[in-house]
């Protein structure tokens, strides 16, 4: 069984710089709404939404066999496929990129804002790990590169020094340049931990049946909706459990939880259909709330840089009037 000594450490700051941070991004919105038309902070670049179903499997072990995954059952699903950035701006540029969905069709159930509800939200993308340890240096980095690249490598070695930004640049380098062979074919994963009940654990998409994307094409929708003509696309969606602070940190959003240390559990089967042809819903699906705060209180995201999303994405849901 994994271990259930896992803990939040929340730092005395924590609200102040949350805040902070919220306001600071919000300005940053405002500037690229401004350009672009009213949307998110991030992951601005939709491109594509539509629907699915999740089957959480059968006969799961007790620390899988909790919240949305205690019972074995279907559950309509929409979903939204983007580039991470903060522009709307070609594919070709290198880019995160993101698979959120929200499960629909829950009983009423405790929620982790709060009250009850009847959905959960799941935010996932192309990488193994989060980019910093903390939000500070990843809301710091997000602000800098939305005034463009000198601004980001100025912003790089003020932070980090001459020796710590050559290494920041090319790790970064290198997380850019990992080929992405589509999101038909692409493993995504939560890279922050959320709770499984008296478990913590980090999720991961893992495609069933998707062929990767011709080499040079980077028209990703186009390549996911081809697929789909040919048969629904299927993906197993796993999660790996807290095993020790050294190993698998909660804090720590930087460390990469390894499968030999912490093996992936499959919960469930995600299916998803072609979009529907029904514009007024591809105009509301795309406005929609793909939130992880959003979510059962037995799957409340854990760590500093989760707590900081509850309180940026708000601000950001608010900016685009989406709350």
């Amino acid at each position: 069984m994994p271990s259930t000594a896992w803990k939040e450490v929340v730092g005395a700051d924590e609200a102040t710089r949350h805040a902070q941070a919220a306001k600071d991004i919000a300005d940053m919105q405002k500037r690229k709404s401004a350009k672009f038309g009213v949307g998110r902070a991030l992951h601005r670049k939709g491109l594509l939404v539509s629907t699915g179903e999740l089957e959480v499997a059968e006969g799961l072990p007790a620390h899988a066999a909790q919240g949305l995954f205690a019972t074995p059952a279907r559950y309509p699903v929409t979903l939204r496929l983007s580039n991470g950035g903060v522009d709307i701006q070609s594919n070709r540029r290198p880019d995160i990129r993101g698979f959120a969905f929200r499960v629909h069709g829950l009983p009423p159930l405790p929620a982790a804002l709060g009250g009850k509800t009847e959905h959960q939200d799941f935010s996932l993308i192309n990488q193994t790990s989060f980019a910093f340890a903390d939000s500070v240096h990843f809301f710091g980095l997000v602000l800098a590169a939305s005034h463009g690249p000198g601004s980001l490598l100025k912003w790089v070695f003020k932070t980090f020094g001459l020796v710590g930004g050559l290494k920041t640049i090319q790790r970064m380098g290198a997380t850019f340049k990992r080929p992405f062979p589509g999101f038909a074919a692409q493993s995504f994963g939560s890279v922050l931990p959320m709770a499984f009940g008296p478990y913590a654990a980090k999720l991961r998409l893992k495609p069933i049946n998707g062929v990767p994307i011709a080499d040079g094409d980077t028209d990703w929708s186009g390549d996911f909706q081809r697929q789909l003509k040919v048969e629904a696309l299927r993906y197993e969606l796993q999660a790996q459990f807290f095993e020790s602070e050294a190993k698998t940190p909660i804090e720590d959003a930087s460390q990469e939880w390894l499968e030999a240390d912490a093996p992936f559990v499959t919960l469930a089967r995600l299916t998803v259909n072609p979009p529907p042809a029904d514009a007024q819903w591809q105009r509301q699906a795309e406005a929609g709330v793909f939130d992880p705060w959003q979510a059962l209180a037995e799957h409340r995201p854990l760590g500093e840089v989760m707590r900081a999303r509850k309180v940026v994405y708000f601000s950001s849901q608010q900016g685009r009037g989406a709350v």
